[in-house]
């Protein structure tokens, strides 16, 4: 069961957390079970942990050491016996606990067990294999487009101060204007990265427009229908 703390409208963390029960606060017209009774024998995964508000938190410590589950409405607490949480967070916790932004006990109790994903600058070595994975996803197909090695070797010299979802973008609008049956050459990822800078989109011939918009065209059928 995941969830983004950070998405959430601070007067909901609470409800969305732990549920609540009918009549509990105006709207409450139905009860619901929270994040921690759903993933009930399985994973909850606390996207953004950092960002949980700070009198949200003993709520959550008191979830993590005593088990206790209190949906909102309700006197007594439940308790919840199998589930695994797992926490992210692109912010340093130890130094929002210096700064009294985050609960020292809570930081702890979170700090079991320690996985650190180091920025792709730090691990240039992915980047080919995560070119192919965001190049099949793309094309659909692992013959699809593929890169040759001056673009490449561009794509590994990069800093990535987007990190993983540059890479991905850049990849996405090289391919986008790179004719079919042609390899993705440095050229087009020089212009992938140029266009990024500027903020501007790329000129394309009616060819290339043409196939853009059949590749899309799924995409922009669901985003019409969103708008609409």
């Amino acid at each position: 069961v995941p969830i983004n703390v950070a998405s959430l409208p601070r007067d909901l963390v609470e409800s969305e957390l732990f549920g609540y029960e009918r009549g509990a606060f105006t709207g409450a017209v139905n009860g619901r079970r929270g994040a921690f009774t759903e993933a009930e024998g399985g994973t909850l995964f606390l996207d953004e942990v950092g960002e949980l508000p700070l009198d949200a938190q003993p709520k959550l410590l008191r979830a993590l050491d005593g088990y206790e589950v209190r949906a909102l409405g309700t006197k007594g607490g439940g308790r919840v016996r199998n589930v695994r949480v797992v926490a992210a967070t692109h912010v340093p916790l130890e130094a929002e606990v210096v700064a009294g932004r985050f609960r020292r006990d809570l930081y702890h109790r979170l700090e079991v067990f320690v996985i650190e994903v180091p920025p792709l600058r730090k691990r240039k070595g992915d980047v080919p294999a995560l070119a192919r994975k965001f190049l099949r996803e793309l094309t659909g197909s692992v013959a699809g487009k593929r890169l040759t090695p001056g673009a490449l070797a561009l794509l590994s010299a990069h800093e990535w101060p987007g990190n993983v979802r540059e890479l991905r973008n850049v990849l996405f609008r090289a391919a986008d204007f790179t004719e079919a049956g042609r390899m993705i050459d440095s050229s087009a990822i020089e212009a992938a990265f140029r266009k990024s800078r500027e903020g501007v989109g790329l000129t394309m011939t009616p060819a290339l427009a043409k196939a853009w918009l059949a590749r899309h065209q799924n995409n922009l059928s669901l985003a019409a229908r969103a708008a609409g």
